[in-house]
């Protein structure tokens, strides 16, 4: 048993076939590719892996600099356990990582259970399958919360990242990359291990350092910001247009052809170009691109989105709203009619620009509606849930501006369809996203608060009784600017790269 090693010149890597693993040990498989240290990537490349013949196999890793040594029984790492240590003696049901002196050891996994054996003098990887993994820690408490995190361990996360078969970090662009959706792509793009930023577009700031304008991000390495003429487009694959609406359709149109590309503004979420042009009061100017626009809402598109070259993210109401509502609309167990939703966002939803509404003493110490009867995401949300439903739904939605940065919650009134009671509506959610990493639904009682998903990619949700007979009441939460923004499109530009969708953003939310 050797001791922890520091400085390792090379990046890590890990020569695995995890399938038979996970098949036999999902956690722990799910544990080793999602490890973490200070929550920074760990695993930034997987090649492969060798069976034995009882059934069990060998996994070469070597190690990166300050690797922290864990321990776990049964259970998932989390950051918690991610402290160094000097070493670690394993026992039958412990998992022990420790280096060697060549910085490489072989883990020997076998029906669940870990343990140390002595590395094999020429190990041999099979055919390289190219893997850029993140790392996840933290924990919520709540079961569903643990269940939910029990999912990310589970035999599918195991196999998503077998087979997973890109070569090298994709080059990606940031457009917009001045403002917080921007500024959150970027900061999750960093820590993401299978992207490399590229070219970070903002007009108005061009030629300055990304940590001048966003100061939070001095730490976090990154091209300067440029002008859209001067990137360099044959070296960039995607790209996450972080634009004002209308002026992203006349860029996106511009680019080249083999840029995959997710569009965080408005401009081809809405299928009808005239009703664009109603709403947003403008003749949409890339109308044949329109036609080929996927909506992205992840858990509820995601095949839609792993074929298309254009995804248009949702917008932040929308998600909050959709999430809920879409399974309950499909399986018919609430009215179309008289469908309300209360929204409240936190400040960062009306953007950066300076904005009178916007200024501190108009929010603070407050609260107020604001676009009643009139907001752009209603035509939004009454198209996915017709969709859901098969027919026209108009809907009651009325948003209002809270004093807190982040942070978004919908308070929705349905009527029940038929028989269906409270408990049949919070039992179709559950099954609905039971397998969802990134939706949660709260055991009864349990009301979902802004405070618990800030920072992370969450939707939190759950079902209560109205005084009112046969009426039910649905509260769902979001981090706005990752949920409702940024971590969405990250979801999704993970799906249209090939890649594990929960990639770069596994980490848990900040509180308090």
């Amino acid at each position: 048993m050797g001791t922890l090693q520091r400085g390792f010149p090379h990046p890590p890597s890990l020569y695995t076939n995890v399938d038979e693993v996970a098949s036999k040990s999902p956690c722990i498989a799910s544990s080793i590719l999602q490890h973490q240290f200070n929550g920074m990537p760990c695993l930034r490349s997987m090649d492969g892996m060798q069976g034995r013949k009882d059934g069990s196999s060998l996994w070469f890793l070597s190690f990166p600099p300050y690797w922290a040594a864990s321990s776990m029984d049964g259970a998932c790492l989390s950051s918690s356990s991610c402290s160094p240590l000097r070493s670690q003696h394993p026992s039958k049901d412990t998992m022990a990582l420790l280096t060697s002196s060549q910085t490489t050891v072989v883990i020997h996994v076998s029906f669940g259970h870990l343990r140390s054996d002595p590395a094999p003098a020429n190990p041999t990887p099979s055919t390289p399958s190219k893997l850029e993994g993140t790392c996840s820690g933290g924990g919520m408490t709540t079961a569903k919360a643990a269940r939910a995190r029990s999912g990310r361990c589970g035999a599918s996360s195991g196999s998503a990242y077998a087979s997973t078969t890109a070569a090298t970090p994709a080059k990606v662009a940031v457009l917009g990359a001045s403002g917080y959706t921007g500024a959150d792509v970027a900061r999750l793009a960093v820590a993401h291990g299978g992207m490399e930023l590229t070219a970070m577009v903002a007009e108005r700031s061009a030629g300055q350092k990304m940590e001048s304008v966003f100061p939070h991000l001095r730490g976090a390495s990154m091209p300067s910001l440029a002008k859209l003429d001067d990137v360099d487009w044959s070296q960039v694959d995607a790209a996450f247009a972080c634009l004002p609406h209308a002026l992203t359709q006349e860029i996106v149109a511009g680019l080249p052809k083999h840029i995959k590309v997710v569009d965080l503004s408005a401009d081809f979420r809405l299928r009808d170009v005239d009703t664009y042009a109603k709403w947003y009061g403008g003749t949409h100017l890339a109308k044949e691109l329109q036609k080929e626009a996927v909506y992205g809402l992840t858990e509820l598109k995601r095949d839609l989105v792993r074929e298309a070259r254009l995804v248009a993210n949702p917008g932040c109401y929308p998600t909050c709203s959709q999430l809920p509502l879409v399974p309950l609309l499909e399986k018919q167990m609430i009215s179309i009619d008289s469908i309300t939703i209360d929204a409240k966002s936190g400040v960062s939803g009306a953007g950066r620009a300076a904005k009178e509404a916007s200024l501190y003493c108009e929010v603070a110490g407050g609260m107020h509606a604001y676009g009643v009867g009139s907001h752009r995401h209603m035509p939004e949300i009454e198209q996915e849930l017709s969709d859901a439903a098969g027919v026209p739904i108009t809907i009651s939605f009325t948003p209002h501006l809270i004093p807190m940065s982040r942070g978004m919650q919908c308070t929705i009134y349905v009527n029940l369809e038929g028989q269906n009671t409270v408990d049949d509506l919070r039992v179709q959610l559950d099954e609905r996203y039971r397998d969802e990493k990134f939706v949660i639904v709260l055991e009864e009682g349990q009301i979902p608060h802004t405070r618990h998903v800030k920072g992370s990619n969450y939707c939190v949700m759950n079902v209560f009784p109205d005084r009112i007979p046969g009426r039910a009441i649905i509260v769902s939460v979001i981090d706005n600017l990752v949920k409702g923004a940024s971590g969405q499109a990250m979801q999704n530009m993970n799906l249209v790269l090939g890649l594990p969708e929960e990639m770069g953003l596994m980490q848990e939310p900040m509180f308090p």
